[in-house]
């Protein structure tokens, strides 16, 4: 199982200029007193695993400017970069940068799609759309408030299993038709049984007499 190394920061919220966050362990824990930053590194992890921006507690992307929010950015853009570190110890470096009121993708310091740039996560398991990472504390009482069957449509969205329901819906009938198939079958196999042995008795009683 791979495992986050390394986070590389440049005028992304509260981080003027360059900053590294790491290396990291397998297990991490990051405390803080309030207003410290702890909330500002799970936006952007959230950040550059493509979240939307308006999860992350601003209106516009270039808000995410270091000095945005007091109307003073210190520059037209800003990036966060993740280092993933694979099962196989192979580095991928995937990496989102903020030019103007957009965003640009890269993965080992190559430019790609969004699309392209999901997909290559999902491969090391991050579901950008499912949120399957990262779970914020305001997160969690929605979560506890949900019912059953929303809470069921949550967990199918981020294990994927809602990929697979035709198909899985196309082996229970299948299983259901065999059951009924065999069940049949002997009850066929039974009933010849009984009457071959009445058919025994009754030639017995025929013979007696």
């Amino acid at each position: 199982m791979g495992y986050l190394k390394q986070i590389d920061i440049e005028n992304f919220k509260s981080w003027r200029g360059k900053q590294i966050i790491g290396p990291f362990m397998r297990f991490n824990c990051i405390i803080g007193t309030n207003g410290s930053g702890k909330s500002n590194v799970m936006d952007a992890l959230s950040f550059v695993m493509g979240e939307r921006v308006s999860s992350l507690r601003v209106k516009h992307i270039r808000d995410l400017i270091h000095g945005a929010h007091m109307g003073k950015p210190i520059s037209n853009t800003a990036k966060v970069a993740m280092r993933y570190c694979t099962a196989e110890a192979e580095e991928i470096i995937f990496c989102r940068i903020i030019t103007g009121n957009s965003s640009e993708y890269r993965i080992d310091g190559i430019h790609v799609t969004f699309a392209k740039y999901t997909e290559e996560l999902e491969k090391i398991g991050i579901l950008t759309k499912a949120q399957n990472c990262l779970v914020f504390v305001c997160c969690v009482e929605s979560i506890a408030l949900k019912d059953p069957k929303e809470r069921t449509k949550m967990l199918e969205c981020i294990s994927q299993s809602k990929e697979y329901a035709a198909e899985y819906n196309k082996k229970k009938e299948a299983l259901l038709k065999a059951k009924e198939d065999t069940q049949f079958h002997f009850n066929k196999k039974k009933s010849a049984t009984v009457e071959r042995k009445q058919v025994s008795q009754e030639k017995i009683e025929v013979a007696n007499k």
